[in-house]
């Protein structure tokens, strides 16, 4: 289980915010592990149920959860849904909300709401047997009808205007995103460029290009029609099909930094290079600067796959510190990711329990999540180099026949 309460622990307080409701989190979460250990599949888990709710609605009666992918490598396990638990604080409230799944059906279903120290019931469903309180059924009990086994409950009444379950889903739709395709970065980039925020997003950004780059002054974007030729390229031979469709616009985004360059003689010239000339840190930079700068603006919490892609180590350490700084993050934003830079590994950086790793059973195939909390570590030690000898699992087996 991945955790964002914090322990008892009373190192670096300021990587822990106090919400309105008087609850504790950790602010950001590291996780380690050797490739192929499990790593990307656990964020990928946190899209899956998350785009189940937010698609839900959108689902004809029968269609497949398509998003369901059961883990195959052990023959009865495949055959068990997909489980799913989240507890979270939506508009100063908590909740409990967990469903199980198969690429059919909803299998259960439930939400819960902390209004002391247990949770209280607003609804179960078991396939499509579903179970309220008293004082909900008058609300909840009409929408039972409209629903189908394929959609979840949550999404449903929600749609139908419920106001008791739409807090839990408007925190599914709104304050959580997850980020493990980087080739779907560019469009959500240009479209928070271009929205009414795109003024604090492109001073963000150049904030952040200055930081990696001390000679990227300012940057433009240019939009253009595509021409056929182009078109042809991007579509191919389904080009004729899109354009009876009607659904293209056509549309391509240039970028170009200015960079300012001063000579021996102390004469400052100016050139442009296009974002396709930068380097691919640069232009990962450019699209991740939309998405945290929402993110520390709304108090998002944001799941992003191997953050260091391409960007130096120190930079990467420069992205946490702005979610672990209250000063800086005053909305309580989260960033959870997964990562294999070790830089990271210390305690002058996070707290134990922001730290997690994951690892592989190489015989099994399963994967196991557990934090550095749970090891006995001094407040001084090197984390890195116990992390290296193998002291907490999650690093590669290297094999001496292949060396």
């Amino acid at each position: 289980m991945l955790s964002m309460t914090p322990s008892s622990d009373v190192q670096k307080n300021e990587n822990v915010s106090e919400l309105e409701n008087g609850e504790r989190v950790l602010n950001t979460i590291a996780i380690y592990g050797a490739n192929a250990s499990g790593k990307t599949n656990l964020l990928k888990a946190f899209t899956t149920a998350i785009l189940l709710v937010k698609r839900s609605n959108l689902l004809q009666v029968d269609e497949k959860l398509n998003e369901i992918v059961p883990f195959i490598f052990d023959e009865e396990t495949a055959k068990e849904p997909s489980i799913f638990e989240f507890i979270f604080i939506s508009n100063a409230k908590k909740y409990l909300y967990g469903f199980s799944a198969t690429q059919t059906e909803i299998v259960n279903e439930y939400l819960y709401e902390y209004l002391t120290s247990k949770p209280s019931k607003i609804f179960e469903r078991q396939n499509e047997v579903y179970t309220f309180t008293q004082a909900m059924n008058k609300q909840l009990r009409p929408i039972v009808n409209r629903n189908t086994k394929n959609k979840l409950f949550l999404a449903s009444a929600t749609a139908w205007n419920n106001t008791i379950t739409e807090p839990a889903y408007k925190w599914f739709s709104d304050s959580i995103n997850t980020f493990t395709d980087y080739e779907a970065l560019p469009n959500l980039a240009f479209s928070r460029f271009e929205g009414s925020e795109c003024k604090d997003n492109m001073e963000f950004a150049l904030n952040l290009l200055k930081s990696s780059d001390i000679n990227i002054d300012e940057f433009t974007i240019e939009s253009s029609e595509m021409s056929d030729e182009e078109l042809t390229q991007l579509f191919g031979p389904f080009l004729p099909l899109i354009k009876k469709s009607g659904n293209m616009a056509g549309q391509k985004k240039t970028v170009n930094m200015k960079h300012r360059v001063e000579d021996e003689e102390g004469n400052i010239r100016t050139y442009l290079l296009n974002l396709n000339e930068e380097s691919r840190g640069t232009a990962n930079i450019f699209y991740l600067a939309p998405v945290l700068c929402q993110a520390l603006k709304c108090g998002e919490t944001l799941i992003i796959d191997e953050i260091e892609r391409s960007l130096h180590p120190i930079l990467v350490e420069k992205l946490v510190a702005l979610f672990n700084d209250p000063l800086i993050n005053k909305q309580h934003a989260q960033l959870i990711f997964n990562t294999h830079n070790i830089n990271l590994l210390s305690l002058d950086i996070f707290r134990r329990d922001q730290i997690y790793f994951v690892e592989k059973d190489a015989k099994k195939g399963s994967s196991e999540l557990y934090s550095l909390d749970e090891f006995s570590v001094r407040k001084n030690e090197n984390i890195q180099k116990g992390y290296m000898l193998g002291r907490f699992g999650g690093i590669p087996k290297v094999y001496e026949g292949l060396l």
